[in-house]
């Protein structure tokens, strides 16, 4: 259940371009989203700063994934310490005093957890402080649960004290960043794990016997390798490369050379590496035809953390009207991202990248797509600094 839990969390803060790896403030704007009876925005400037700090706000207020298991935000809560929270809030205490009442011990320190709770979207109050009680062997919970709701139900409801009261929890409790670094880890280490199996899988199923097709595309490939040097393969072997580069590092290489939009791609690549040999090396390996998988894989990396630039806003207006309605409404910032800096890609593979990301290109998009690449420079300052982040 926790590594279900915490690949929910990574889900949703890549759709609500939050960044994972600050794992302290992200599980706070992953609680804050889904709470109810509270004023968001005001929620989000006290806690964070507007400047520093990023939520997709589109996403939250009309795309917000449900979510209507209580048990997944009690495995949330065992990452932080509700015990350092001055109870000196009213609602707090009156929590307490009705707990109190019901024989539910203090050192159970539920106050916050019922708070949350009681406030969290999708599920209801009920079953959430049920299962609560539960997990912390609350005796009779069922019936303790009902009268502390049946107690709390007449209580005054003010949207602006709640929300005062939800900001005070967060900036007081204690997260534990360092666990939930870790399980992210183990996450982001499962799945390239399960990547890999899948491509040797994949590979043994492929190799077999060689049949004539296999000879043939052979042939074909010796008499076309002019027109393969800029394939990455080749480029790569062209370059040399230290052992030292990752295949990372040389993808995001291989795609700064290949934009051919960009003024001066060479000046940029101290960005990515200061190897003074790989930079002079780089100073005659343009690529003129890409291969369009490392372009996809490069384009579909890039992660929007930050306000989004006017010129994927004018993406959108102007090149987006001939997708189906459903479509749109489920595109996010990051697959609009992705789409922008498809277009700007080399004329002969744009397309084919294009269709690898979203499968519809009808001829009304392309035109849509080619007449705003030649009236809009492409803002490769903004995509540089998401690349690098």
């Amino acid at each position: 259940m926790a590594s279900q839990a915490i690949e929910l969390f990574v889900k949703f803060c890549a759709d609500a371009n939050i960044d994972h790896k600050n794992a302290g403030p992200s599980l706070s704007k992953y609680i804050m989203a889904y709470q109810r009876n509270i004023v968001h925005r005001a929620a989000f400037d006290a806690l964070f700063d507007k400047e520093a700090s990023f939520i997709n706000w589109e996403f939250i207020e009309r795309s917000l994934p449900r979510i209507d298991n209580s048990m997944h935000w009690l495995t949330m809560f065992r990452l932080i310490d509700f015990s350092a929270v001055p109870r000196t809030k009213s609602i707090l205490k009156a929590i307490e005093r009705c707990m109190e009442e019901l024989g539910v011990l203090p050192e159970h320190d539920l106050a916050c957890q019922v708070f949350l709770l009681k406030n969290t979207n999708f599920i209801t109050a009920r079953h959430g402080v049920e299962r609560l009680f539960s997990e912390h062997e609350v005796p009779d919970g069922q019936n303790k649960c009902l009268q502390f709701l049946a107690m709390t139900a007449d209580a005054a409801f003010d949207i602006h004290e709640t929300t005062a009261v939800f900001c005070h929890i967060l900036q007081t409790c204690a997260i534990d960043v360092a666990e939930l670094e870790r399980q992210i880890q183990f996450l982001s280490v499962r799945d390239d794990g399960l990547a890999a199996d899948f491509k040797v899988k994949q590979i043994r199923a492929s190799s077999g016997r060689p049949r004539l097709s296999t000879k043939l595309a052979a042939i074909q490939k010796e008499t076309r390798s002019v027109f393969d040097l800029d394939s990455f393969a080749t480029w790569c072997q062209a370059i040399r490369f230290p052992n030292v580069f990752s295949l990372h590092t040389k993808h995001r290489l291989y795609f700064l050379m290949s934009q051919c939009h960009a003024d001066e791609p060479l000046a940029h690549v101290p960005t990515i590496t200061n190897d003074t040999f790989v930079c002079n090396a780089l100073r005659t390996a343009h690529v003129k035809k890409p291969d369009h998988d490392v372009l996809h894989r490069v384009i579909t990396s890039l992660r929007l953390m930050d306000e989004p630039f006017k010129e994927l806003q004018d993406f959108r207006c102007e090149c987006m009207g001939a997708f189906p309605v459903t479509q749109l409404n489920a595109m996010r910032l990051n697959d609009l991202l992705h789409l922008y800096v498809c277009a700007y890609q080399n004329p002969a593979v744009w397309k084919d990248v294009w269709k690898e990301i979203v499968p519809l290109l009808s001829h009304q998009v392309i035109r849509d797509v080619e007449t705003f690449v030649a009236k809009h420079p492409f803002n490769f300052g903004a995509v540089l600094a998401i690349l690098n982040q």
